[in-house]
């Protein structure tokens, strides 16, 4: 018994955990979070569909490769200048400007038939 409450003792951290604050800010945010991942998945299908790397796609964009894997992560708040180059670098369309008002912003992908 001691043994197990050594092993455990070894895995706790001694930083009180912020697991509360975390979910604070992902539900505050829900919605551009929602946005940002489904950014995200754009960008990803793009890539394999080009055979794309990240590197690649940093360099076609002229800024790191980090901040393409954030990008790709889906939690960045993305300026619409990054989502314009995103566009321009992967030649597709990410937000469909010619949408209803009070319609989507983002274009949906068509289901696969």
């Amino acid at each position: 018994m001691n043994n197990l409450k050594e092993k455990l003792s070894n895995l706790a951290s001694d930083q009180p955990s912020d697991w509360k604050a975390k979910a604070k800010y992902r539900r505050e945010n829900r919605e551009w979070l929602k946005k940002s991942a489904a950014i995200a998945v754009r960008v990803l299908d793009a890539l394999k569909a080009q055979n794309l790397s990240q590197k690649e796609l940093a360099e076609r964009m002229n800024i790191s490769p980090q901040q393409i894997s954030k990008i790709v992560k889906g939690q960045e708040n993305l300026t619409l200048e990054t989502i314009s180059n995103l566009e321009i670098a992967l030649g597709i369309q990410i937000i469909d400007e010619n949408a209803n008002p009070g319609g989507a912003l983002f274009k949906k992908k068509k289901p696969a038939t």
